[in-house]
């Protein structure tokens, strides 16, 4: 069995969520934990298997090869800028850039595994790396920085892979989201909670 802590608790403001329900998910790891939770994320969505899902991804300085990447491959994507600037340096010189933030479609698991093997190393970078079921994500800005914002009025769901690939932070405000019981019942079997927030269940 994988074992998995599910949490309630944490800091889910990287997404701006306005009320949704929250919960982190966490696979205990055995030899390589971004690879494993990664495997985690996908398995968790093919169990929901809601598709199309938009992926979304704060770009490096390489913008243009993302976008040729994924017009190789025949995705459908937009792009959007965020407020913060980040900074690199070539030929001796320090430039600054806007980080770009694609959201490219995801129509069918073989997709998203497609977009995920492109584009996941991001994650484990902790570039913002997040997932959508609707295309209803937008950036908004305060203070200089800038957030992804969910829409209250729409029922989605979306999450954000956590430091270093280190689980995901899940959102949701869909009727059958809602309820620890609820998400755990839609863990894929192979997987057992065996913490919950702080508790350490007997196994």
């Amino acid at each position: 069995m994988k074992e998995v802590w599910f949490s309630e608790d944490g800091d889910f403001s990287e997404i701006e969520d306005d009320g949704f329900y929250h919960f982190y998910l966490y696979k205990f790891e055995e030899q390589d934990y971004q690879e494993e939770n990664k495997q985690l994320l996908l398995d968790f969505l093919g169990k929901l298997d809601i598709f199309p899902l938009y992926v979304m991804v704060e770009g490096h300085d390489e913008e243009e090869e993302m976008r040729q990447i994924f017009d190789y491959l025949g995705f459908s994507y937009s792009v959007d800028y965020f407020t913060d600037k980040r900074m690199y340096s070539t030929g001796g010189n320090n430039l600054t850039y806007h980080p770009p933030f694609f959201q490219i479609k995801a129509s069918s698991m073989e997709e998203l595994q497609l977009i995920m093997s492109e584009t996941y190393h991001l994650a484990t970078q902790n570039q913002f790396y997040g997932i959508s079921f609707i295309n209803n994500v937008q950036l908004t800005s305060r203070d200089g920085y800038s957030f992804p914002k969910l829409s209250r009025n729409k029922d989605i769901a979306a999450l954000k892979v956590d430091h270093d690939g280190q689980g995901f932070y899940f959102y949701s405000n869909m009727n059958f989201l809602q309820k620890m019981e609820q998400v755990i019942s839609m863990l894929p079997e192979e997987y057992v909670v065996t913490q919950i927030n702080d508790c350490v269940l007997e196994k």
